[in-house]
């Protein structure tokens, strides 16, 4: 899949600055061609696979919530920017529950916290809980932030190299149970405009 990654990667029109709202609209509507799935992906990818999570990177997993049947509906395939870890999982914000559109505005303000602008092996996303819930511009990350259990990760992760984040925040990967995307999004819509 890291041939699909590269080639997008490549298909990016020159003209545009990368990670800009621009870059991240044209990603979004090639993308959204793309025939996967999340075990598609994650099969055919050649993206590193880790049991390790890190403050400040991406990684998509499959994942079976513990509290499943109390949630009205859950991504057992999340895309997640990791914001901290601690003892027994981790606190991330999963862009799929963001509509496009809306994850298109968080990703260009998201990407402004970067460590550096190489977006190579040593970029790193340098946001905290804090930072998030007193960033006007970042509000979207209140239907994002989602609390993640190792136990309840299935197998290993892919960890998604900053070079792909925009790609691979926008590829169909999204599996939610228990309720429709067209449902997810309306209630995200309520919890950031709420």
């Amino acid at each position: 899949m890291a041939s699909l990654l590269e080639r997008l990667d490549k298909e990016s029109p020159a003209q545009l600055q990368r990670r800009s709202k621009e870059s991240l609209t044209w990603f979004r509507n090639r993308v959204r061609r793309i025939r996967t799935n999340s075990e598609q992906f994650y099969k055919q990818s050649d993206l590193q696979k880790s049991r390790r999570f890190l403050e400040g990177r991406m990684f998509t997993f499959f994942y079976d919530p513990k509290t499943k049947d109390k949630l009205p509906y859950y991504d057992t395939f999340p895309c997640v920017m990791i914001v901290e870890t601690y003892g027994s999982g981790f606190l991330g914000l999963n862009l799929h529950y963001l509509p496009p559109r809306i994850r298109i505005r968080f990703l260009e303000k998201l990407f402004e916290y970067t460590n550096n602008e190489e977006f190579d092996e040593t970029t790193r996303l340098r946001i905290t809980w804090n930072l998030l819930s007193s960033v006007t511009k970042l509000r979207a990350s209140r239907a994002a932030v989602k609390r993640y259990l190792y136990s309840h990760v299935e197998g290993s992760a892919l960890l998604v190299e900053p070079k792909y984040w925009d790609i691979v925040s926008f590829l169909p990967t999204a599996s939610f149970t228990g309720a429709s995307m067209v449902d997810v999004y309306r209630d995200t819509r309520n919890k950031i405009d709420g």
